[in-house]
C-alpha cells in the first residue's frame, strides 16, 4: 500500500483502507475502487491524502496504531466531555499498545477538518501511550498518562470554532482566548477524586515551555513533571503533522527537525530522544526523493532504518539506504510540505499584510548568516539587516522601533549580550530579542535567561523552526 495525496488521486484506483468518520461510520470502504465523485467528497471533507493499493507497493503493510472501533470510541467521548469514558479508553488503548509489543505510528494523518479537536487528542494519546511504554513506566502510570492526553484539550471545546479555525492570525483579544484553553481543561478535572495530580498538573501546563516561555504560568523545565513534558511535546508533534484549513501538514521528519531544534529551548531533550526512537521519520508508504533523482517508497523503517529507511524503487528494485555503498545518497526534503501553498493561505497573508507590517531587524557580524536569515522572512515581514551591535544601538536612536530583534551573541567589540542590555535600557523593555547563535554553553544559555529575553534559537536551525518562534514570540508579546 502507498499513500498518496488526496490531489493526486484518480478514478480507478483502489483504497487500501476504509475511511471512517467521527462516529466510526465508514465513509468510504477498502478495496473499493475510487470515482471522481468520491475524490470529490473527501476532498470537501477535508482529508489530506489516502492510502491506495497498487502492484509496486502490495507487500508494504501499515495499519493503525489502535483498532477504528476504540479511536472512534475515544472521540465520541471527548466530544461528550465524558471524563469516567475517557478514562476506560486510556486503559483499552495502553491495553492495545501493550498487547502488540512493537506498536506501529506509520499510518499517516487519514482525519478531517471536523474530527480535529476530538481525533488530536486520541492521537496525541497514542503518542504518550508509545513514549511511556519505551521510558518503561508501568501500565498504571501509561493509563495515567494516557488519561491527561485525551482530556487536555476539553478546554477547546468552550472556544468559538471561529477562533479554533480562523485561518487568518488571530487578534490579541482571540489571542488570549486560545491560551485560556489549558485552566477551562483544568477546571472540568480539579475536582475530580479519582484523577490523580498527576493528570491534573499535566494538563493545566501542557503548554508550558522547559525555558519558562510557555503559559499559563511559565514554568521552568525542572518544575516540570514527566507527564507534563512527555504530553507537551506529543501534542506538538500531532499538531505539526496534522491538516487544517490554514495550514498543510508537515511531514514527519520535518516535525522531528522541529521537536530536535526545540530541545531545552521548548522540549525536555530526553522526552525528545525517546519519541523520534518510536516515530519513524519517513513512515512506511510514503514516496520519497532521492538526491540522486530517483523516486521510491519506504518499505522498511524499523531501528537502524530510521534514518536510513529501505526503499522500493518505482522500477521495481529495492535500496537500503544504510548499506555502506549508498552512503553517499540522501532522502531530499519534502516539496512544500512545510509550508501552506493554498489560495487560503495567499489571502491570510494579504490580511495580515493590510493589517500590520512586521518588522524585524537581524544583527549579525557574519554576512552569509545575514543572508540567511533575510532569505527565510523576506516573503514574510520586513527585515532590516545590521552587521554590529553599535549599528543597531546608532539606527534604534533614528528610527522607530521594530517588532523584533533577532540578535547573535558572539560577535567582536560588542558582543550580543551587551547590545541586548543596551537595547532594553533604550526602549525600556518594549522590544522583544530573541538571540540566535551557535553558542548552547551553560553560562551563555544562563546570562541569556537572566535578561530574560523573549528567545534563544540554536544554529543551525531548519527555516521552519525559526519562523515559528518568531511567530510565537510575535504574538506572545502583542498578546501582552
Amino acid at each position: 500500500m502507498r499513500y498518496i495525496a488526496l490531489t493526486e488521486a484518480k478514478a480507478g484506483m483502489q483504497l487500501a483502507t476504509s475511511l471512517y468518520d467521527s462516529n466510526g461510520r465508514t465513509l468510504v470502504g477498502s478495496h473499493i475502487l475510487l470515482t471522481d465523485n468520491y475524490i470529490e467528497k473527501l476532498i470537501e471533507y477535508g482529508y489530506a491524502g489516502i492510502y491506495i493499493e497498487d502492484e509496486l507497493t502490495q507487500d508494504i503493510e501499515v495499519e493503525d496504531a489502535i483498532s477504528p472501533q476504540l479511536r472512534a470510541e475515544g472521540m465520541d467521548c471527548i466530544e461528550k466531555r465524558d471524563i469516567d469514558g475517557c478514562k476506560v479508553v486510556a486503559e483499552k488503548l495502553v491495553e492495545e499498545i501493550l498487547s502488540k509489543g512493537r506498536i506501529s505510528l506509520d499510518m499517516l494523518d487519514l482525519r478531517s477538518y471536523d474530527d480535529y479537536t476530538y481525533a488530536h487528542s486520541v492521537n496525541v494519546g497514542v503518542f504518550c501511550g508509545v513514549i511511556g511504554m519505551e521510558m518503561h513506566m508501568n501500565e498504571k502510570e501509561m493509563a495515567q498518562l494516557v488519561t491527561a492526553a485525551l482530556l487536555h484539550d476539553l478546554g477547546k471545546l468552550a472556544i468559538p470554532g471561529e477562533i479554533l479555525n480562523k485561518p487568518g492570525r488571530l487578534t490579541q483579544k482571540e489571542y488570549k482566548r486560545m491560551q485560556e484553553h489549558p485552566v477551562i481543561s483544568y477546571e472540568l478535572i480539579k475536582d475530580r477524586f479519582d484523577l490523580s495530580a498527576q493528570i491534573k498538573v499535566a494538563v493545566l501546563f501542557h503548554h508550558e515551555n522547559v525555558d519558562g516561555t510557555g503559559y499559563p504560568n511559565g514554568v521552568m523545565g525542572e518544575e516540570q513533571t514527566l507527564f507534563t513534558k512527555i504530553l507537551h511535546a506529543a501534542d506538538v508533534y500531532d499538531a505539526l503533522v496534522s491538516k487544517r484549513p490554514y495550514k498543510e501538514p508537515y511531514a514527519p521528519c520535518e516535525a522531528a527537525e522541529y521537536l530536535m531544534g526545540g530541545c531545552g529551548i521548548l522540549f525536555d531533550r530526553e522526552v525528545v530522544e525517546v519519541m523520534l526512537r518510536s516515530i519513524p521519520l519517513y513512515p512506511k508508504g510514503t514516496e520519497v526523493e532521492l538526491s540522486d533523482g530517483r523516486v521510491g517508497v519506504i518499505k522498511e523503517n524499523a531501528d537502524a532504518h530510521n534514518l536510513r529507511p529501505i526503499v522500493r524503487l518505482l522500477d521495481g528494485t529495492t535500496l537500503d539506504l544504510s548499506d555502506r555503498a549508498n552512503m553517499s545518497i540522501a532522502i531530499l526534503p519534502p516539496k512544500g510540505k512545510q509550508e501552506v501553498s493554498t489560495s487560503s493561505e495567499a489571502e491570510r497573508k494579504e490580511m495580515i499584510k493590510h493589517q500590520r507590517e512586521v518588522h524585524i531587524i537581524a544583527v549579525d557580524d557574519m554576512k552569509t548568516n545575514l543572508q540567511m536569515i533575510y532569505d527565510i522572512l523576506k516573503d514574510d515581514y520586513k527585515v532590516t539587516l545590521l552587521k554590529s551591535g553599535a549599528q543597531l544601538i546608532k539606527y534604534l536612536e533614528k528610527n522607530p522601533y521594530p517588532d523584533l530583534i533577532l540578535l547573535d551573541i558572539d560577535m567582536p567589540q560588542m558582543d550580543g549580550i551587551e547590545a541586548a542590555k543596551r537595547v532594553m535600557d533604550m526602549t525600556k523593555e518594549s522590544v522583544p530579542i530573541m538571540f540566535v547563535s551557535a553558542l548552547c554553553d551553560t553560562k551563555t544559555i544562563m546570562a541569556c535567561k537572566d535578561l530574560n529575553v523573549a528567545g534563544y534559537v540554536v544554529r543551525p536551525y531548519k527555516p521552519v523552526y525559526i519562523r515559528s518562534e518568531i511567530e510565537r514570540i510575535i504574538n506572545r508579546w502583542e498578546a501582552n
